[in-house]
C-alpha cells in the first residue's frame, strides 16, 4: 500500500510539473506572436504610404505614387491652332460645350525628365469649353509614353490618356515631335509636329483657357450595375494663371512657329483636327512643380449614371 500511494504521489507532481512546463510555453510563445505581430505592425506602418486615402492597385506594388505629383525642369511646347468646323463639337464629351464658333485648339506637348522618378512625354489636344455658366479647358485626346502617366491620369482625374511612343528631337532651329502607335499596331505614326524659333509672329490672342474639365468615364464591371460618370474639375480652386494647371508656369520661352500632320490609324481617327491652320506657337521651360504643392487631386463639381 505505502508503494502504491509513493508511486501515486511521484506520477502526480509529473504530471504537475509537466502542466506548467507547457503553460509556460504557451506563455513563451503568446509572447513571441505578440512581439511578431507588434514588429509586422510596426514594417507594415513603414511600408504604407503617406497619404491614407491613398488606394492604389496592385496594393503591393502600386503604378503611381500618392498625390500630389511634383513634376520637375518641363519643356513645353503651345500651338495655337484652327480646326475645321464642327471638329472640335465632334470631339468633345458630353455635357461640355464648345465655347465661340472658331474652332480653336491649343496642342500642348510636354517632356518632364524628372516627375516622380519617371521620363514623361506628353501630347494633348485641349480646347476651350463652357458648363453651365462656368468656362475652362478640356483635353480630347492625349498620347503619353509613361505607364505611371497614364494609370494616373485616367484613374484619379479621367483624362482621356492612350499610350505612343513620343520624341523629341531638337534640330537647328527648333525642335521636332512624333508620335507613333506602339508595337501592338507596327508603330503606324499619329502626329509630326515641327517648331521653329522665330520672333517675326504677329500678335495673336489666345483663348482663355481657364481651369480643365474632365469628363471621368467608370465603366460597369457587371450587367446590372450602370456605368457611373464623373465631372471633374482641376485648378477650380487655384488662382487663374497660364493656360492649364497641368502646364507649369514658364521660367523662360521662346516664339515661334509651327507645322502639324495628324494620321488616322484603325483606333486613332485624327485627321478630322486638319489639315491645320497654325496661328501661332511658343516654348517654355519651367523649372519646378505644377503648383505649389504638385498636381493633387481636383473636384468633382457633378455625377451621374449613363
Amino acid at each position: 500500500m505505502m508503494k502504491r500511494n509513493a508511486l501515486l504521489i511521484i506520477m502526480t507532481c509529473i504530471c504537475v510539473v509537466l502542466a506548467v512546463s507547457m503553460m509556460q510555453c504557451t506563455v513563451a510563445d503568446k509572447g513571441a506572436a505578440d512581439k511578431s505581430a507588434a514588429d509586422q505592425s510596426v514594417a507594415d506602418k513603414a511600408v504604407k504610404p503617406a497619404r491614407a486615402n491613398f488606394v492604389p492597385s496592385p496594393e503591393f506594388s502600386p503604378p503611381y505614387p500618392p498625390l500630389p505629383h511634383h513634376f520637375g525642369k518641363t519643356h513645353g511646347i503651345m500651338i495655337l491652332c484652327q480646326a475645321p468646323k464642327g471638329a472640335i463639337q465632334r470631339a468633345l464629351a458630353r455635357p461640355l460645350e464648345p465655347v465661340g464658333d472658331a474652332d480653336l485648339f491649343v496642342l500642348m506637348m510636354g517632356w518632364s525628365p524628372e516627375c516622380e522618378g519617371y521620363n514623361v512625354h506628353e501630347i494633348a489636344i485641349n480646347a476651350p469649353v463652357k458648363w453651365n455658366d462656368k468656362t475652362g479647358n478640356t483635353t480630347l485626346i492625349e498620347y503619353i509614353d509613361s505607364d505611371m502617366g497614364l494609370i494616373t491620369g485616367r484613374e484619379v482625374w479621367g483624362w482621356p490618356k492612350k499610350m505612343a511612343d513620343i520624341v523629341w528631337t531638337q534640330t537647328a532651329t527648333g525642335w521636332t515631335v512624333t508620335a507613333n502607335k506602339l508595337k501592338d499596331q507596327n508603330s503606324i505614326p499619329l502626329m509630326k509636329v515641327e517648331y521653329k524659333i522665330s520672333q517675326s509672329n504677329p500678335e495673336v490672342k489666345w483663348p482663355e483657357m481657364g481651369p480643365t474639365y474632365l469628363v471621368k468615364r467608370i465603366p460597369n464591371a457587371s450587367p446590372t450595375v450602370p456605368p457611373l460618370t464623373q465631372l471633374v474639375c482641376v485648378g477650380c480652386n487655384l488662382p487663374p494663371r497660364g493656360a492649364s494647371p497641368a502646364m507649369p508656369p514658364a521660367a523662360k520661352g521662346t516664339k515661334g512657329t509651327a507645322t502639324v500632320q495628324f494620321f488616322d490609324g484603325p483606333h486613332d481617327p485624327l485627321t478630322f483636327f486638319g489639315p491645320v491652320k497654325v496661328l501661332d506657337a511658343k516654348m517654355s521651360i519651367s523649372e519646378g512643380s505644377t503648383t505649389d504643392g504638385g498636381l493633387g487631386l481636383g473636384e468633382v463639381v457633378s455625377q451621374w449614371e449613363e
